[in-house]
């Protein structure tokens, strides 16, 4: 009995091993690519580089937010590294490394083998995280900090606190704030859930320690509410450009919640989208039903988040779903994963058991099931690895402008271009150049021509076109293009294969 119960747990652990080290090889593949900066990251690193740290307090350019902790950290990898794709990555990296194991040592604690390591899988090859865990942004961070929450939750749940305790608990919860914007939401499960623990055993004095460092939290909230927070929640772009992530205050609002929750899976998630949205919450409920008959108090503090979370969502200050809610992503898989457990329990034949203690047939239905699941992110991280998508990376056009750019020469920049441009012109010799920065005439295509036929007779002007994404944005390409043939002519175009960069030479005359 003791043997097979070795054996059993050596393959789980062989198991977990093999996973993690595919998720860490994955990570550092994304890293080393060493691709530029797309849109958003372009945009944060320009503050970064192009602030001190003081000035990382002040509301950032470009409609940009991140928390502050993260900020100093990239600022200060940044002072002491260079200022370099691989320097400004390296914290989300890390973070993103220490995510994988951290997962493990929740999950080998909060389900059995097919769960825990269902969880894992869909973790290590989300593409969502493994691109975060390599971009200058700050989501990877996110899931990594609700991790260690969870795990301090977890070891305080199961022991009498000391003092040193209080103050651990306290330290790392205020500095999460710092690090990451929805850290609060998981600080407000965590603190309710071992006030209303202690409370519950008659520990009075541990329910009041406890609720003073909430009370600390609450301070540290408040200080970066005033700091950063009311400018973010009072930024008309960011409201309007997450207006479908905030919860509708009305009759609609758990069917709202429930799609939302669903969508999870998919993104950050990386399931298929062909998987129903109600076999996914099927499990994950199932496996929160479970959590909680099964005493393990981790899910009201993962609960307890999401109930913050929406609240939030319902008032119009944080959005709930896509990669704003990749801290959720850990808790989320972990429940369905002990749904899985569910179905290798339902379905197990009495009397009948299997390869180390497990039913037959249930073992062979979960362990189907998460196959079925685990395929369509498992196959695409693969193939990210072999074929990596580089639809951003403008070094290459740059290096071809810097190579062939006259003295004299005027570049345009669409205006989705003009962040990354700005980053990279220093480090191409171009930020001397003569350049006009576009405008965004969203939905007023004509107005483009104006703008156009401003820059004739220049001898030689170059197009830049980046982040063409989406047909709207192919439009206002083609508009800008018909616009500059009406006043001159092209001479040369570039785009480097693989990616979604145009850049034209014209002769405009006219």
């Amino acid at each position: 009995m003791l043997q097979r119960l070795k054996f059993h747990l050596s393959i789980e652990t062989a198991a977990a091993t093999l996973v993690i080290g595919f998720g860490l090889l994955l990570r550092l593949r994304q890293l080393t690519l060493n691709l530029s900066f797309w849109l958003d990251e372009a945009m944060l690193a320009l503050n970064i580089v192009n602030r001190t740290f003081g000035g990382l307090v002040r509301p950032l350019d470009y409609d940009q937010g991140a928390p502050l902790g993260f900020l100093w950290t990239i600022k200060a990898a940044e002072t002491f590294l260079g200022d370099r794709e691989l320097s400004l990555r390296l914290f989300p990296f890390l973070m993103g490394c220490f995510a994988l194991v951290a997962l493990w040592l929740l999950a080998r604690q909060l389900t059995k083998p097919v769960g825990a390591l269902f969880a894992l899988l869909v973790f290590a090859s989300s593409r969502y995280l493994i691109s975060y865990g390599a971009q200058v942004k700050q989501y990877a961070v996110d899931a990594a900090i609700s991790l260690l929450l969870y795990l301090l939750g977890l070891w305080l749940l199961g022991k009498t606190a000391a003092k040193k305790d209080y103050f651990l608990l306290a330290l790392l919860g205020g500095l999460s704030i710092w690090f990451s914007h929805p850290a609060a939401f998981t600080l407000g499960g965590l603190g309710l859930t071992l006030i209303l623990t202690a409370a519950l055993k008659k520990d009075w004095p541990g329910a009041l320690n406890y609720g003073l460092v909430s009370a600390f939290w609450v301070f540290n909230f408040a200080a970066l509410y005033l700091i950063q927070y009311r400018g973010l929640a009072a930024n008309a772009y960011l409201t309007g450009f997450w207006a479908e992530y905030f919860m509708p205050l009305s009759t609609t609002a758990p069917a709202w919640a429930l799609d939302r929750l669903g969508g999870l899976f998919y993104i950050p998630g990386g399931l298929s989208v062909d998987v129903p949205t109600a076999l996914l919450l099927v499990l994950f409920l199932a496996g929160v039903v479970s959590f909680f008959q099964a005493g393990k108090r981790w899910v009201w503090i993962f609960v307890l988040s999401l109930v913050f979370t929406l609240a939030a969502s319902s008032l119009g200050k944080y959005p709930f779903g896509g990669r704003m809610s990749m801290f959720a992503l850990p808790g989320l898989l972990l429940c369905a994963g002990e749904g899985l457990e569910l179905v290798r329990k339902l379905f197990a034949k009495p009397r009948r058991q299997f390869f180390a203690q497990q039913p037959a047939l249930g073992l062979a239905l979960s362990l189907a099931l998460a196959g079925y699941l685990t395929f369509s992110p498992l196959s695409f991280a693969i193939e990210l690895a072999l074929k990596p998508k580089m639809t951003e990376n403008i070094a290459p056009t740059l290096a071809y402008l810097k190579a062939n750019y006259r003295q004299g020469d005027v570049i345009y920049l669409y205006h989705w271009s003009i962040p990354a441009f700005r980053y990279y012109a220093p480090k191409y010799g171009l930020d001397t150049a003569k350049v006009v920065a576009g405008s965004d005439f969203h939905g007023a295509l004509e107005n483009y021509c104006a703008e156009i036929k401003s820059l004739a007779g220049n001898q030689r002007a170059w197009l830049l076109f980046s982040h063409l994404t989406d047909a709207s944005n192919l439009e206002e390409r083609d508009a800008i293009l018909d616009c500059a043939s009406q006043v001159g002519s092209k001479k040369r175009e570039f785009s480097e294969p693989g990616t979604l960069i145009n850049l034209f030479l014209y002769v405009l005359t006219n």
